[in-house]
Formats: structure tokens, sequence, C-alpha cells
């Protein structure tokens, strides 16, 4: 499976460092692991599998405090989250926006791990799938990508614990499936105890994962019941 390990804005120095060191010994059992931590601590990681929790809609230029997609992938950086919640939930991200930094990641050479999800309100009114095919159709429409990932993450289940039962999420990873050639993963409130029937949803390719990717002992649990 494909785990992306999404830090957010987590940990000083001296504890990525830490986090560094312990990685080393980190047993993968085999899973593709993709880790996301803070921009300024990507330097930290050497032969690790990296990804950018986001970039810039702008390429290389005057765009003071901006981080360019290819100043990323010149990095070793592979992988980049775009349109994760929180960016429109914190930084009243636009999808007009997150579309920009889909093609500037693209255009760099960079893998998009695009991040698609319904709100509570959506969820309750039975408009999830609606909700996700707009957004699917907004970011994808008559394009076809050679690499790209798509995290399933309901708005309301991040860092919640409430999670979607199993059908429901298997309601939309096949509808995503029926109409794009790319691996799903999910995301939101993913542990080491809901793993385990987590791990049963039918067309699942990965996590995203959040809260649990700082512990590292907790995460190797995880690992081992996948």
């Amino acid at each position: 499976m494909i785990l992306a390990l999404n830090h957010k804005s987590h940990f000083t120095k001296e504890e990525i460092l830490k986090y560094v060191e312990d990685y080393k010994k980190f047993d993968s059992k085999g899973h593709t692991m993709i880790v996301c931590p803070s921009s300024c601590y990507l330097p930290y990681f050497e032969d690790i599998v990296l990804g950018c929790q986001d970039v810039s809609s702008y390429p290389f230029g005057s765009y003071t405090g901006s981080i360019s997609a290819e100043a990323m992938y010149s990095l070793g950086v592979k992988y980049s989250i775009i349109h994760h919640s929180e960016r429109e939930k914190c930084f009243k991200e636009s999808l007009s926006e997150s579309k920009k930094k889909l093609e500037q990641a693209i255009k760099a050479g960079l893998i998009p791990i695009l991040c698609v999800g319904d709100t509570k309100e959506e969820h309750d009114q039975g408009k999830t799938l609606e909700s996700i095919k707009e957004q699917l159709s907004f970011f994808l429409e008559g394009q076809s990508y050679d690499s790209l990932l798509i995290a399933y993450e309901p708005i309301y289940a991040i860092g919640t614990g409430d999670v979607p039962e199993n059908k429901e999420i298997e309601e939309v990873l096949s509808m995503i499936k029926e109409h794009y050639p790319y691996p799903v993963l999910y995301g939101g409130s993913v542990n080491e105890e809901n793993v385990l029937l987590l791990k049963q949803i039918k067309g699942l390719d990965g996590f995203l994962l959040g809260g649990i990717s700082l512990d590292l002992k907790a995460l190797q649990t995880l690992c081992d019941r996948l």
C-alpha cells in the first residue's frame, strides 16, 4: 500500500532530527512510504521518498514567501499534496488557486496527491458523490496525467475520529475509479486501531496519514497490521 505521511506544521528542528534518526530504523513492511515534512525540513531527509505539503501557484519569480514547484523538485521531492482541506479552511485557498498549483506541480515533474473531500453537511444530505465528482471534474476534466494520486479525505473526519463507514468510502472510491485511472488513498482519522477495519475497503490503494505520522511507534503498529 501507499502511505503518505503528512506532518503538517509540526516539529522543531531538534524534534525532526530525532524523527529522521528513528525513521532510519523504521520497517515499512514493503509499503510505499512518502514523507511530507514541513518544507524547511526537507533537506534533513536523505534516501527517503519525499513529498511537499504545498507548492506555489506561480513559477520561479518575484513571489516573496512562495516556494515554487521547480525548487521543490530540485530538492529531490517527488510528490506534492494539492488542495488539502486545511489550505481552504485556514488560508481561504480557492479551487482555482489549487488548480494552478496542480498545474505547476505537473509542469515541474512532481506527482500530485490531489485531495478531495465532502463536508459534514454534504455527507448528511447525501451529496458526497456529487461533491467529489464536481471537484474532480474541475481539476481533471479533459486532462490525462502519467502519474497522479487521488486522496479522498472527508473534511469532517480529519482529526476528529468521525470516520465514515467502509461502504460509504467504497462508494466514493468506486465512483472515482470508474472515471479516473489513478490510485486512490483514504485519509481522515486513520490510526493503528481502525486500520484493521479500513484496510478491508475495496479498491483502496493506501492512506494519507496525519496525526499518526508523527508517532513512529504507532505508525509501526499500523504498518504491521496492514
